[in-house]
């Protein structure tokens, strides 16, 4: 099979095999070739009355179509041998350049070797002119129909992207449904909630309140694949509002430039998923304080999410999550999220997305 070379950054897509390609130069050539044959069948006199032009030479010129057609197409598909790979590392000039020079000389050079096996003919100009056209108009089809294949491509990578970002959008939809409604979750936060009620109910209404702040926001932007970063923090509060009524004075957690001066966007759950990250991958305990930070930089058009590291020795997910989330901005945003650790902290970076 013969791999087709869109642009340097897409990868080899197997589109059409080496039959394909010389199907396309066989049609071609025939139909530049189409009218002198038929003159030649029709009217053989007509050709008679040049010196040595006979049905071998125009057998001839169709060869050197389909081999100019041929050599030509190959130059735009992908392939491993030297040639092919130096003509694609060409800039567009370059190539524009080289296509002229192809065009001359192979014209010129299938030109003379049929002078050789004719001998002198008449209207030489006229031939010499005919040639050139017929090479002409094969390179026009030849680059049509990549421009064709390579518009085909994108079209293919645009719908294999979106089917990639629906599939990642509903799994993590599920995680974060998975993580807010799993029995150990709603059972801590309705236990807290019912030794609240009868000791103090400010805190358990603000439990209430949490929870269906987060269950509202999960529902509402499950067909968004961006949302505003004041909405992303404001349910990270009630997140973590929920989570320091179970732990109490054993986690802190700060937020730094919170009110940021532009209107940023990030993806949906992004948060959320980081703090999950934080308190399902470590010990948290009198002695063990998970601190986690969240701060904005606008300059740098980035969030980060900082926690302690106190790593428990069988973590509660897989960190799952994170993947997800940095293949989700890889898609919807074309940028990339970026993590770092040592052995006090670990650190998530994510692009903060202006107004789409």
């Amino acid at each position: 099979m013969l791999c087709l070379y869109l642009h340097p950054s897409m990868p080899a897509v197997r589109y059409f095999g080496i039959s394909h390609l010389w199907r396309l130069c066989l049609i071609v050539c025939l139909i530049v070739n189409l009218p002198q044959l038929l003159t030649y069948l029709w009217n053989p006199g007509y050709f008679n009355n040049l010196a040595g032009y006979n049905a071998l030479i125009i057998l001839f010129q169709f060869s050197a179509s389909l081999i100019f057609g041929g050599f030509f197409a190959y130059l735009h598909t992908y392939s491993t041998h030297s040639i092919a790979r130096w003509y694609q590392q060409l800039g567009t000039l370059g190539r524009w350049g080289f296509q002229l020079i192809f065009l001359i000389v192979l014209t010129e050079l299938f030109f003379q070797i049929q002078l050789a096996l004719t001998g002198p003919v008449s209207l030489l100009y006229y031939f010499r002119v005919t040639y050139l056209v017929r090479h002409l108009v094969i390179m026009v089809a030849v680059r049509g129909f990549w421009y064709f294949v390579s518009i085909v491509h994108q079209s293919n990578q645009v719908t294999i992207e979106n089917e990639q970002l629906k599939r990642l959008k509903v799994k993590n939809q599920l995680e974060a449904l998975s993580n807010q409604l799993n029995p150990h979750f709603l059972f801590n936060a309705l236990n807290i909630l019912n030794i609240s009620i009868t000791t103090n109910p400010e805190v358990a209404q603000e439990i209430v309140h949490n929870l269906s702040d987060i269950l509202r926001y999960t529902l509402k932007i499950q067909n968004q694949n961006l949302v505003r970063l004041a909405e992303e923090l404001e349910v990270a509060h009630s997140y973590l509002g929920l989570y320091k009524a179970r732990f109490g004075e054993k986690l802190v957690f700060s937020f730094e430039n919170s009110k940021p001066s532009k209107s940023w966007y990030v993806v949906p759950l992004s948060l959320q998923i980081l703090i999950e990250n934080a308190i399902k991958h470590n010990v948290i305990t009198s002695n063990h304080i998970l601190h986690i930070s969240v701060a904005i930089n606008e300059e740098l058009g980035q969030l980060t999410v900082v926690n302690s590291i106190n790593k428990k020795n069988q973590p509660e997910s897989l960190g799952i999550g994170l993947t997800n989330l940095g293949k989700r901005y890889q898609l919807i945003t074309g940028k990339q999220t970026a993590s770092a650790e040592d052995s006090q902290q670990f650190t998530v970076t994510i692009p903060l997305i202006e107004s789409p």
